[in-house]
C-alpha cells in the first residue's frame, strides 16, 4: 500500500482520539455535577441546612424550564434550571415538601438588597433576606459561562413559605444557613467555569 494513502486514516484516527479525550477528559464541572446536587452547585449536606423542623429524605428536583427540544438539549442547562429542594414525608412516601428553589440567570443590573437583609460577604457581592437570598458571580464568569450579554450572573435562593410557617423559625439561624447555601452554590459555579477572580 501506498504511503501516501497511510496518512489521512493515521490522522483521522488521531483527531478522533482528541475529540474523545476532550469530550470524556473529567473537568471541574462535569465532576461537581456528577457528585453533588443542583447542577453541582450544592452538597447533600449543605442542600439539607434550610429546612422546616419536620424532618424527612432531602429530594432534589431539576426542572428545565422556558426552552423545549434539542435547544434546551445542546445549551448549558445552568440557565434553564431551576432546582426545587424538597423535604419527604415520613406518612407519605410519595409526597415530599417544598423547602426552596436554587436558581441561576444572566442579568444587567444588581437587584436592590431588600430591607432587613445582610451583605453576603465572603468574597462575593450580594445579599441575604429572610425569604430570598442572592448572589453576584465574578464579573469575568458571564464569558465563560457564555453568557458575555449579559453584566452579571445572579444565583437566586427561595425560601418557600412551607418552610417558614413550618415551624417557629429562629431567623438568625435560618439567614446562618441561607448564606451558606447561598454562597456554597456560587463558590461551586465560579470552580465549575474557573471564573473565580
Amino acid at each position: 500500500m501506498n504511503r501516501k494513502h497511510l496518512v489521512l486514516p493515521a490522522v483521522l484516527v488521531v483527531a478522533a482520539a482528541v475529540v474523545a479525550t476532550v469530550h470524556f477528559w473529567p473537568t471541574e464541572l462535569k465532576e461537581m455535577r456528577e457528585q453533588n446536587l443542583c447542577l453541582g452547585m450544592l452538597t447533600e449536606q449543605t442542600a439539607g441546612l434550610i429546612q422546616d423542623g419536620k424532618g424527612g429524605a432531602v429530594v432534589v428536583e431539576e426542572s428545565v424550564t422556558g426552552s423545549s427540544g434539542s435547544e434546551a438539549q445542546a445549551a448549558d442547562p445552568i440557565f434553564s434550571t431551576i432546582c426545587f429542594v424538597h423535604r419527604k414525608n415520613a406518612d407519605d412516601k410519595s409526597s415530599a415538601r417544598l423547602q426552596y428553589t436554587l436558581d441561576v440567570r444572566p442579568t444587567d443590573t444588581l437587584n436592590d438588597r431588600p430591607k432587613g437583609a445582610t451583605p453576603v460577604k465572603g468574597g462575593l457581592m450580594g445579599w441575604v433576606g429572610q425569604r430570598q437570598s442572592e448572589v453576584q458571580l465574578p464579573e469575568s464568569c458571564a464569558k465563560e459561562m457564555k453568557r458575555p450579554d449579559a453584566r452579571h450572573i445572579t444565583v437566586t435562593l427561595k425560601i418557600s413559605p412551607v418552610t417558614l410557617v413550618g415551624r417557629d423559625w429562629d431567623y438568625a439561624s435560618l439567614m446562618k444557613n441561607s448564606r451558606t447555601v447561598i454562597l456554597s452554590a456560587g463558590e461551586n459555579l465560579t470552580k465549575q467555569y474557573d471564573c473565580a477572580d
